[in-house]
């Protein structure tokens, strides 16, 4: 994983800088955690130091926050098992879509995933597997990777009307929330290249299914020297003007990956939340209902 998700010690340790924090701090925050969890008998007691450490830079080492982010990790996804099931299974460069993170962190230390079509056939454009290859590639990314959050490259080549009817809104929803809120996925900008001539339908969308402030960080780029002046060359696949290797190879070395960690994934989907185990005091997101019902869509 390694080498599929490069953070330097430089770049970790200027993450240290960025939100103030130094060794002995982040094993104080990891100590006060560890302790909270044994009081939570609703959440699985094997978290390993390593994870925590890395839900506390995805929530800016804020300890509250983190607590109940995790909770939500654990709670959201025993609500929506249909959505994390059979990760084991899946294979990147297999699926009509890509979800792919970029190895190299930009400057600002951002992680960039691009996601484009790989299969053009609107027929094969099944919004539940696309989902859960998104999912899965989080899951493998939350105890190895390291950033300050996530640029997306979307590039909309093949993508038409047909495709756009394929997708449930509320699936998407329900999707983008998990991102956000079980994984502590932070969503610095959305990069739109390629975008086709019906682009308001696609905006609507988006606009009803991103939270407004997130709304505000999707920038339509009309050619790639705009998308350099965000993401650098250096940092980007060879079909983009760049110089990190081909997406097919990364792919593939995804697939090697996933496949590597197959029993990892099999073992985690018992990882949930066992609510009728949770504390009084304790309150878990109302993103979703008890049943796993997505509550609402702000519509502006």
């Amino acid at each position: 994983m390694d080498k599929l998700l490069v953070v330097t010690e430089e770049e970790k340790e200027q993450m240290r800088k960025l939100y103030n924090v130094n060794e002995i701090r982040i094993k104080q925050d990891i100590e006060i955690i560890k302790t909270w969890i044994i009081k939570q008998p609703h959440l699985p007691q094997n978290l390993t130091d390593n994870m925590i450490e890395k839900c506390l830079l995805r929530n800016k080492f804020r300890v509250e926050r983190t607590k109940q982010k995790m909770d939500n990790y654990y709670s959201l996804r025993g609500h929506n098992k249909d959505l994390i099931r059979d990760f084991e299974n899946v294979v990147p460069s297999k699926h009509v879509t890509t979800y792919l993170p970029l190895p190299k962190l930009t400057p600002n230390l951002e992680r960039i995933i691009n996601m484009k079509i790989l299969k053009p056939d609107p027929e094969d454009y099944d919004i539940r597997e696309i989902i859960k290859l998104d999912l899965a590639i989080e899951e493998m990314c939350l105890p190895y990777d390291s950033s300050v959050g996530l640029r997306y490259l979307f590039d909309f080549s093949g993508f038409t009307l047909r495709h756009l009817t394929r997708i449930n809104p509320i699936l998407l929803a329900k999707h983008i929330t998990l991102i956000e809120k079980a994984y502590s996925s932070r969503m610095l900008g959305l990069e739109l290249v390629n975008f086709p001539a019906f682009a308001s339908k696609i905006l609507a969308l988006m606009k009803l299914v991103l939270r407004p402030k997130i709304y505000e960080r999707v920038k339509i780029h009309k050619d790639m020297e705009s998308v350099y002046e965000v993401i650098p060359k250096e940092c980007l696949p060879v079909e983009y003007g760049g110089t990190l290797g081909t997406i097919p190879d990364m792919l593939r070395k995804w697939d090697k990956a996933m496949e590597d960690h197959r029993d990892f994934f099999v073992e985690n989907y018992e990882n949930v939340a066992l609510e009728h185990l949770r504390p009084l005091e304790s309150k878990a997101d109302d993103a979703f209902g008890v049943d796993g019902t997505f509550k609402k869509l702000a519509i502006d």
